[in-house]
């Protein structure tokens, strides 16, 4: 009697186990499997739409500020590409509008901020992508020399990891990053 009790616990966590695996196979399923593509596209002066194409189901962002870049790269290390967009805009603790950076993720086949910056650590001119790292041309308050400085992602939000160069025109600085001046 002993014996057949064990061969049913075995039997039911096998079950378990199995059907727990099914389970979160079939809910990985759909996100990891279908390509997914983020774009960009300006529909007037003032009006941005990104777009996440997932696999022919296409989810948009209404984005009502000047743009001046555009990237995509696995930010936050979760397997899935993130959209960067560079705005130009205020925030609740920087008033006069300047250069941002908002991040949006994939989340089940919808567009969702992943975070929207205030301010990195100086003054944001442009950026640009290298790896799942975002790469910031950047001035310090007291101007006069150009920083390139390199962020990634703390849990919530981008953390400075190191300052990559420094260079004494915005000109050397693009140059450097191998990027247009937006």
């Amino acid at each position: 009697m002993v014996g057949a009790l064990n061969i049913s616990r075995q039997s039911a966590t096998s079950t378990i186990l199995l059907g727990a695996i099914v389970a979160v196979a079939c809910f990985l399923l759909p996100f990891t499997a279908v390509a997914q593509q983020f774009t960009i596209e300006q529909k007037n002066d003032s009006l941005w739409v990104l777009s996440l194409d997932n696999g022919g189901k296409i989810a948009t962002w209404k984005l009502p500020y000047q743009v001046y870049r555009f990237a995509t790269a696995d930010i936050n290390n979760d397997g899935i590409d993130d959209a960067l967009v560079g705005v130009y805009t205020k925030s609740r603790f920087f008033t006069e509008p300047s250069r941002r950076v908002f991040i949006f993720k994939n989340y089940h086949g919808l567009i969702r901020p992943l975070w929207l910056s205030s301010r990195l650590g100086g003054e944001l001119i442009d950026f640009t992508v290298e790896g799942n790292k975002l790469r910031a041309i950047e001035v310090m308050n007291d101007g006069g020399e150009y920083f390139i400085n390199d962020y990634a992602w703390q849990g919530f939000g981008m953390g400075w990891t190191e300052c990559v160069a420094s260079f004494k025109t915005i000109e050397e600085s693009y140059q450097f990053l191998n990027i247009n001046k937006q």
